[in-house]
């Protein structure tokens, strides 16, 4: 199985099992719940909020599914991982997939909740209220959380490698949401003579991480590491449609930090094809490259969304 899943929207015939990942997530993390009020919330998970809900499944390459969240606007109201996936970064591909180009982001979480809270928290959520109760006036208090777009990085920084992460990570949240900000039609249109679409767009940065990351730094066995370019241009593979590079893209995110996270300062990337017999690169200078690739395909996007929608910034 891959270590990050597919996200997908859901159908209505996935609902079963994404309430019995539900139940498990909850049993195995809500230990302040009676089996009672697992039974009475399980009800209105099947019946309200999953019928009621913007939904999406991570599924493992085989079509298990292994976590779903569901969000109603600008808030997450439901984020569940089956146990057997926790820690995989399931919980994070699939919140980076539900909020892109979200200006902000709202959350309760249960105050009980304490592996749950500290996922949030890590991942830039702050807190900003508490009710001494939950939705259903239960004495289950709920934390209120918050996170804003990602600022741009400002030093000082705890590294080199720690502050270019950070411009990563700003540059790619930059392009999710000028991709959010088109129109349906205009994320698989070239307006360029050079034809490419954004979803083209967004699946060679996809690549070019994992270009850089996985097969330049670490070695790894890419089936195919020039999957985005074909007769010297870019494409989509078939079936990849203008949802799945946002997903693919944010996936490849989280593995782009854990790779970079896992080495020292000035440490250099293996042998690998992708330097061919050259000496391979530094994590600082992989990075410094992936960070001119965002900075300069954001200002190609800008043009893109002024001529689709005449809107110019951010």
């Amino acid at each position: 199985m891959s270590s990050f899943p597919t996200v997908r929207p859901a159908t209505p015939a996935d609902h079963p099992g994404l309430v019995r990942i539900w139940r498990r997530a909850v049993e195995a993390t809500h230990t302040f719940l009676t089996a009672a009020d697992v039974d009475a919330i399980e009800t209105e998970v099947r019946t309200a909020a999953l019928p009621g809900l913007t939904v999406l499944v991570a599924q493992h390459d085989d079509g298990t599914p292994v976590g779903w969240v569901g969000t109603d606007g600008h808030r997450v109201e439901a984020l569940f991982v089956d146990p057997s996936a926790h820690g995989g970064g399931v919980g994070s591909a699939l919140l980076a997939a539900a909020t892109t180009g979200m200006p902000r982001v709202e959350l309760d979480v249960n105050e009980q909740n304490p592996g749950a809270v500290g996922f949030y928290e890590h991942l830039g959520f702050v807190r900003t209220g508490r009710s001494g109760r939950d939705g259903q006036g239960k004495p289950f208090p709920l934390l209120h959380l918050r996170r804003d777009r990602l600022p741009e990085p400002s030093d000082p920084a705890s590294s080199t490698t720690a502050l270019l992460l950070g411009y990563v990570d700003f540059y790619r949240d930059r392009v999710l949401a000028r991709y959010a900000a088109l129109p349906v039609a205009d994320r698989t249109t070239g307006r360029l003579p050079s034809g490419w679409s954004p979803a083209e767009l967004l699946h060679h940065l996809s690549c070019m991480e994992r270009r850089w990351l996985e097969w330049g730094f670490v070695d790894a066995d890419l089936p195919d590491p020039w999957a985005d370019h074909v007769d010297g241009r870019w494409a989509l593979p078939p079936g990849v449609g203008a949802d799945d590079v946002v997903a693919a893209l944010s996936a490849q995110g989280l593995r782009t930090r854990e790779i970079a996270e896992s080495v020292g300062p000035g440490a250099a990337g293996l042998p690998s094809g992708r330097w061919a017999g050259a000496p391979p690169a530094t994590i600082e200078r992989t990075l410094l490259h992936v960070v001119q690739e965002y900075a300069r395909h954001l200002g190609h996007l800008d043009v893109v969304v002024e001529l689709a929608t005449g809107s110019t910034g951010e």
